[in-house]
């Protein structure tokens, strides 16, 4: 009888320690979902300097400067490291496009989405959160 409620002790521990490590797994992976505060977003983040480049439009060009968010701070060092083909994926992105392909929001959205596809190709492994355009001319 003894040995018989040592099991369903032992067992009913079991049971609680894996209800209790499944749980605080879920928390942390909801934590990994929540917005990243303004102090990490700066963490995370590179600034261009300003580049001005032509485009595919003749006697057009175009002035920009965008604001990189990274997946963690080891992209972020190989990117800094990357400086020179993040300048030349940008003058490339730029270069290839039309002015009337930068016009309004969607312009900038898709010149966004453009720089993001390009720079997810230079970290391989690591991941390019997102990619905002700070500066932005066109003549």
């Amino acid at each position: 009888m003894m040995k018989k409620v040592v099991m369903v002790l032992v067992i009913a521990a079991l049971l609680g320690a894996g209800g209790a490590f499944y749980f605080l797994q879920m928390d942390k992976e909801v934590d990994a979902d929540a917005p990243l505060t303004a102090d990490e977003m700066v963490e995370l983040s590179i600034d261009t300097e300003e580049i001005t480049t032509n485009l595919a439009t003749p006697a057009s060009y175009a002035v920009v400067q965008f604001n990189i968010l990274l997946g963690d701070k080891k992209v972020k060092e190989e990117m800094e490291k990357r400086h020179a083909e993040v300048r030349a994926a940008a003058i490339a992105t730029v270069a290839g496009m039309e002015k009337e392909q930068l016009v309004g929001t969607e312009g900038i959205t898709l010149l966004q989405d453009e720089m993001v596809t390009q720079l997810e190709s230079l970290v391989g492994e690591g991941k390019v959160e997102r990619v905002l355009v700070t500066q932005f001319k066109v003549q």
